[in-house]
């Protein structure tokens, strides 16, 4: 199991740093780490969760599935985003948690959330501000989704997943990164077709915004993909916090 000190995605300058004490109050709260292979739920609508989660590596999707079997895509896990809190504070989960790829997840004691707050009250505020980050971000995308046309909603919703790649150091020199989203994924995150997914790819890269091909995606103008959504570049300064 590897402790939280020896954690490679602590020493990101997008996560809030951790003192000795935080990093102490961490460690009694994992239980272990757990390897999820690509497709498999980690988290069950409905169900009761006891512990929450940290991706480490790999690629994860919180999803909603619907009475007739449709799902709506409502977030993609990155590495250091957490799963499974509000299902911990709230007795159950509204929404699954799925392995996109094959990943890994640190496991933490739900049980171990009060005696947080009460003993550590600084990082359970850094916890609360990264809840409340996230929970605007998807404010302002769900605003976005349901207002724009196909080519922007697909653009949108790639620019922000991009931003938030670019953050944590996962976009190369040249301007890729890596992207495992099927198209069916993407559909089920904008609320499109595959048909239309694949009709607003082409008008973006008739446009000479976006190129995605072999599991990456490139945005060769960043400013130029942010003006034709909308999108607003996510704060260099705001640090999230990674337990």
């Amino acid at each position: 199991m590897i402790s939280c000190a020896e954690c490679t995605l602590r020493r990101k300058t997008l996560f809030h740093p951790m003192t000795g004490r935080d990093l102490a109050t961490i460690d009694h709260m994992k239980r272990e780490d757990v390897a999820v292979p690509a497709g498999k739920d980690l988290i069950r609508q409905g169900g009761r969760v006891d512990n929450f989660y940290t991706l480490y590596d790999g690629w994860g999707l919180r999803y909603h599935r619907l009475q007739d079997g449709s799902r709506q895509i409502l977030d993609v896990l990155l590495p250091g985003d957490m799963a499974g809190l509000t299902g911990v504070l709230l007795g159950h989960s509204a929404h699954s948690v799925q392995a996109l790829t094959a990943a890994s997840f640190c496991v933490l004691n739900g049980d171990a959330l009060p005696g947080m707050f009460r003993k550590n009250p600084e990082l359970a505020l850094a916890l609360i501000r990264t809840c409340l980050a996230d929970a605007r971000r998807a404010d302002l995308r769900a605003t976005m989704l349901g207002r724009l046309n196909a080519a922007e909603r697909v653009g949108y919703f790639l620019i922000e997943l991009y931003d938030r790649l670019r953050r944590r150091g996962m976009v190369a020199r040249g301007g890729a990164c890596p992207c495992p989203l099927r198209g069916v994924d993407i559909a089920d995150a904008v609320g499109l077709s595959r048909v239309h997914v694949m009709r607003a790819f082409k008008e973006l890269r008739d446009e000479a915004l976006l190129q995605r091909e072999r599991g990456n995606l490139l945005i060769p103008d960043f400013a130029r993909l942010a003006a034709y959504t909308g999108y607003t570049t996510i704060s260099r300064s705001g640090r999230l916090a990674i337990l």
